[in-house]
């Protein structure tokens, strides 16, 4: 738990030291971590409604329908920031969903506490998505790509095609 809180803390004040001291295994669930604190700190309210609908019309359709909405943008912003780190820095690519978490968070607990926001109400996920994407385009300029267990065997799968090639004409 204290190393996750370090990684989550670190990659917001200082990214290059969390990342190169990131081990190899370090951060397999991290995920599944964030996205869960993104919808108890940020979607609180819309499951309480949506729970609050379910007990009113019963409706198990309502219910999946409600999660599924909670967790459509950390899904949506976690599969940009993994576009974006790439493929050969596949370790770092949860990290920096940290960012949405964070300022997503925050701006709910402001709206909570009657601060009215300027601009839309998805705001400070719209912030928070650009922060971690700006996190993961650091990450693939600064960061050099690793090579990892699960790196080295999804490449010795890959075909070589360019002897394949060689008697293809287009006609």
């Amino acid at each position: 738990m204290r190393a996750a809180l370090q990684r989550y803390g670190g990659i917001l004040v200082r990214p290059r030291a969390t990342l190169e001291a990131l081990g190899p295994d370090e951060g397999r669930y991290d995920w599944w971590i964030l996205a869960l604190v993104f919808v108890l700190g940020s979607q609180i309210n819309h499951l309480t409604e949506t729970v609050a609908q379910f007990t009113v019309f019963h409706s198990y359709w309502l219910l999946l329908n409600g999660f599924a909405i909670a967790l459509l943008t950390p899904l949506f912003v976690g599969l940009l920031v993994e576009g974006l780190v790439g493929q050969t820095r596949a370790r770092y690519r949860h990290l920096p969903l940290v960012a949405l978490v964070l300022v997503a968070t925050v701006g709910h607990l402001l709206r909570q506490q009657g601060l009215a926001l300027p601009g839309p109400r998805y705001l400070p996920e719209m912030a928070g998505t650009v922060w971690a994407a700006g996190l993961a385009v650091w990450i693939r300029v600064k960061l050099p790509p690793t090579t990892d267990a699960a790196g080295e065997a999804g490449g010795d799968e890959l075909l070589d095609t360019r002897d394949l090639s060689a008697g293809v004409t287009r006609d």
